[in-house]
């Protein structure tokens, strides 16, 4: 049997400064308008903070990032690549961490997740476990890593898909409302992760409805309201010649449908619900537990 070739790209990532680029974009959900020829440029190696309130279109403009949606309009470039045309080199390049539970395998353990989902990104064993370690050391996980995820409280089971973001090294890294129902530890071990990964080349785009905790550590602070985005503050990025957005209307932002709403900070109550494997980093769509070659776990 011959070796199997890497897969050449059909189009060429575009040379850019910038590791995430979207322009005049538009998107409408069940026909309404949810972002309006939006601008938004992070430049490679530099934290970005969107803050929005709870129907904004956050979670839509992540999606659109991460190739679950296509844009209506306008051009997506994520790493250089193209969300349209260049899905897949744009979902090798990325990390997700979505505002939705289900993107975990409740029934198997914390660490039994990271291995099963470096498996599906084609990591391999060695790097898989130093990885895992290194990132549930950082967000401090490690006391519960052999816990079943069911078990976990909210803010753990939400610091295990940061880690499950980051898992991949990815170039691009877009994490959406990271911080709902963490306490005070659980946010500065998010927030040491990002900055230390964000000094070592990694784009980041964070999107919250609350921004306060991690302005101090952005390069770029963003609004996004009634489907318009305008940057926030000084830009801090290279140069200095960061979007500079669209002026919004200071109206009630329209409701775009995204699930996820915000929790309290600080709560990290246990939810005993059940929940399933959904797109999150290498945005796998849910349903069983793909084959890897080895028994990691039970469906959730």
């Amino acid at each position: 049997m011959s070796r199997r070739l890497p897969r050449k790209p059909k189009y060429a990532s575009v040379p850019t400064d910038y590791g995430i680029e979207v322009r005049s974009m538009t998107k409408a959900l069940r026909g309404r308008l949810i972002l309006d020829r939006v601008d938004l440029e992070v430049r490679r190696g530099t934290l970005a903070v969107l803050e929005g309130s709870n129907g904004a279109g956050k979670t839509t403009l992540i999606r659109s990032l991460a190739t679950v949606v296509a844009p209506d309009s306008g051009t997506v470039l994520v790493n250089g690549y193209d969300v349209v045309r260049q899905s897949l080199d744009v979902r090798r390049s990325i990390g997700v961490s979505f505002a939705n539970e289900r993107s975990l395998y409740w029934r198997i353990n914390a660490f039994e997740n990271l291995e099963l989902f470096g498996k599906i990104a084609g990591l391999a064993k060695p790097a898989i476990a130093e990885r895992s370690v290194d990132l549930l050391e950082q967000l401090r996980l490690m006391d519960v890593s052999r816990l079943q995820v069911a078990r976990l409280s909210t803010g753990q089971r939400q610091r295990l898909m940061v880690a499950r973001a980051f898992l991949t090294d990815p170039a691009v890294v877009l994490l959406d409302e990271p911080f709902r129902g963490i306490d005070g530890e659980g946010l500065h071990s998010i927030i040491d992760l990002v900055t230390d990964r964000v000094g070592h080349g990694t784009t980041a785009l964070i999107v919250a409805p609350l921004i306060d905790a991690i302005v101090p550590a952005a390069d770029r602070t963003y609004r996004i309201q009634d489907g318009r985005i305008w940057p926030t503050g000084a830009d801090r990025s290279a140069g200095g010649q960061g979007d500079h957005g669209n002026p919004g209307d200071q109206g009630n932002p329209s409701d775009d449908g995204d699930p996820g709403a915000a929790g309290n900070p600080g709560d990290e109550r246990s939810q005993g619900a059940d929940g399933s494997a959904a797109t999150a980093g290498a945005v796998e769509p849910e349903g069983r537990l793909p084959q890897t070659g080895g028994r990691v776990g039970e469906h959730p």
